[in-house]
């Protein structure tokens, strides 16, 4: 069960805090709001104040109490999941959901799940979204399990991107493949509608003198939905005004051709439910100003469009079109030159052949711009990072012992030292008796997309790094603030002090259009959300402005090392404080976190992913290098980058 917009009330509370104190809860199995118990009190409060999604589920029927932020998640949902059994808030979702509740109320222990599909429905229309979340219990004052807190984080972005750069890549191969023109537009036709979950995909031209479309290749779900193939429709049958909009080269997107108004028309109604469609999506193919041909996607139910969709199905159309066409020209140039044809079908950056015995005969002069060697003989060997070269000639050798093609990447040396990868791709030429006669290659800087792959893999670990450390980071901050004799409400006014402070952080941290930011703010505001109690950090270094990248690769160590500093280090017990210097030494920027005071410090055994961040992800952003010693007085971590790659400017005052 979906909880409908028909719940809504007009002049409904503007935010939670304040449907939470109007709420009826005496007719719910919590009772009157007035007699909750401290620990739900205290839990509530906490999820109100809190900047991301978070819920609450009290009570043996899990009842669902939740902040702003996750009633702006929730779709059609709100408002009428407040209050409500969990059973009943995701009765559509609950052979999922139930057993991940049923294990944390029967252990005792935090479930998580990571990109997990949570379909929403806003106004009656239904989106897919993606969500990394942990379900944790909440103990009463019995120490027995009272109810359960969830915590997550929209992942959809991130999904959606990782399928479309698969599906893209998926694309680009099998158009490489194609043998044929109609064979290139049957795979891209099922590629879309697979991705798109589409009814029906296919390819139409124009005949300029006919005004008539043609349909010879589509692709549809199943067979009880009718092929287009062979049919032919004149051009003015789908309306003038979405001719004139095709004829301009804009994409055409149809939600319901029933109650669109480019498409009022009854005859027009009449052609589109004749071919069995409700909902499209049309791309122009526009060559030398003319109309060639159309991509039509289409639908049988009603259905809205994503921008993310109408902008892959252009994509895929002008791809497509443009290895059609490449298809085209290969055809009719494969009878007489087929030397010619292998090497449009790769398309390479360097092109080269190799002999039958696999020894490199002939590169193309780009190898040499790259490496200063002519690629010849073993010169190209002598390119490879030697930790790549034996699993490169490996992937050779089987190539060249089972006439099959090559594909393996490797690191190359440029002339300037540094090494680039790079993907190298070789095809055997057959000779009449099937024997290879020669091998046809290409070798392409691959080098911005293996960054950008790992650069994804960092954030993928570091956001699954933070979902599972957050509430702990939460609970080490209560722990700080409620030790000691102090009153309730003091300790209350410290704990929203520092919770804030966190959440500035949080901020910092995921500002993605920062210009720029003074080096002491961004230490201060990495570990203010630990630093209420005077004395326990020390900052100390001459004014500098940041560049942003710097800035922000900077707050993220200073907020695993604060982090790390309260669990295991100078801030875990109630002596130990924090000294953070930096200063401009010979061309470098020197940064230095030194924790005293605090418990005898060892090496661990392995390195955590937090160590790693920074030895590593630091370093690499920093353009410069990071150590953590672990000395016997408190930890200390060095960090020195190039002035050049991380100041904006010098002298600016801090604050």
């Amino acid at each position: 069960m979906v909880i409908s917009a028909q719940d809504r009330t007009s002049g409904a509370p503007r935010s939670m805090r304040e449907a939470i104190n109007q709420f009826d809860w005496a007719s719910t199995s919590l009772g009157p709001k007035g007699e909750w118990p401290a620990a739900l009190r205290f839990a509530v409060d906490l999820c109100l104040r809190s900047p991301l999604p978070i819920s609450i589920y009290w009570g043996p029927d899990l009842c669902l109490l939740y902040n702003d932020a996750w009633m702006a998640a929730a779709g059609d949902r709100h408002p009428g999941a407040l209050g409500r059994p969990a059973k009943e808030v995701w009765a559509d979702l609950w052979d999922r959901f139930g057993p991940q509740f049923e294990t944390v109320w029967r252990t005792g222990d935090a479930v998580s799940a990571d990109a997990m599909l949570l379909p929403v429905v806003r106004d009656g229309w239904r989106s897919d979204y993606y969500w990394t979340y942990a379900l944790t219990p909440l103990i009463g004052e019995d120490g027995v399990i009272a109810g359960i807190l969830s915590q997550g984080a929209d992942m959809t972005g991130a999904v959606l991107a990782q399928r479309r750069l698969a599906f893209q890549v998926r694309l680009a191969d099998a158009l490489r493949n194609g043998a044929s023109a109609d064979a290139v537009k049957a795979t891209a036709a099922r590629l879309l509608g697979e991705h798109l979950s589409a009814s029906r995909v296919g390819y139409s031209e124009v005949d300029l003198e006919q005004q008539t479309l043609s349909t010879s290749t589509d692709w549809t779900r199943d067979p009880s939905i009718p092929s287009l193939v062979g049919v032919s429709r004149m051009l003015g049958a789908f309306g003038e005004t979405s001719h004139e909009w095709l004829l301009d080269g804009q994409p055409l997107a149809v939600t319901d051709h029933r109650i669109d108004p480019r498409t009022a028309d009854p005859e027009i109604q009449a052609t589109f439910d004749g071919i069995g469609v409700r909902a499209m999506i049309v791309v122009p193919l526009i060559g030398q100003g003319v109309l060639r041909a159309i991509l039509y996607v289409h639908d049988v139910k009603p259905r809205e469009w994503a921008a993310a969709d109408i902008e892959i199905a252009r994509d895929t159309a002008e791809r497509t079109w443009e290895a059609v066409q490449r298809a085209q020209s290969e055809q009719s140039l494969r009878e007489s030159e087929d030397h010619y044809r292998h090497a449009v079908e790769l398309n390479p950056q360097v092109t080269w052949t190799a002999t039958p015995e696999g020894r490199i005969n002939r590169v193309s002069s780009r190898w040499e711009d790259w490496t200063g060697t002519s690629g010849i003989g073993e010169s190209w060997s002598a390119a490879v990072h030697p930790d790549d070269l034996a699993r490169t000639a490996a992937a050779w050798e089987q190539s060249l012992r089972t006439s099959t093609p090559l594909d393996a990447e490797s690191r190359i040396k440029r002339q300037d030292g540094t090494y680039r990868w790079v993907r190298s791709r070789a095809y055997p030429r057959f000779a009449a008796d099937g024997s290879v006669c020669l091998w046809y290659g290409t070798t392409e800087d691959i080098h911005e997309r293996h960054q950008a792959q790992d650069h994804q893999r960092l954030l993928i670990n570091e956001l699954n790094h933070r979902v599972k450390n957050t509430l702990a980071t939460v609970q080490a901050i209560a722990f700080q603030t409620l030790k000691g004799d102090i009153s309730l409400a003091d300790a209350r006014a410290r704990f929203e002090a520092r919770l804030l402070a966190l959440s500035r952080a949080h901020n910092l941290l995921t500002e993605e259009n920062w210009e720029g930011a003074p080096i002491w703010r961004v230490v201060a505001d990495s570990i203010a959300h630990l630093s209420a109690e005077s004395g326990r950090f020390v900052l100390n270094g001459e004014p500098m402005w940041l560049a942003p990248r710097a800035a922000l690769a900077l707050a993220l160590a200073c907020h695993e090392l604060s982090t790390n500093a309260v669990k295991y280090g100078a801030l875990s017990n109630d002596r130990g404080h924090v000294e953070v210097t930096w200063q401009k030494r010979a061309g470098q920027l020197c940064i230095e976190w030194k924790e005293k005071d605090g418990p005898p410090v060892a090496p661990p055994s392995e390195r955590g992913f937090g160590s790693r961040l920074i030895e590593r992800g630091l370093a690499g952003d920093l353009d410069g290098k990071a150590r953590l010693d672990f000395e016997p007085d408190g930890l200390r971590c060095m960090i020195e980058a190039p002035l050049s790659a991380v100041l904006i400017r010098e002298g600016q005052v801090d604050g």
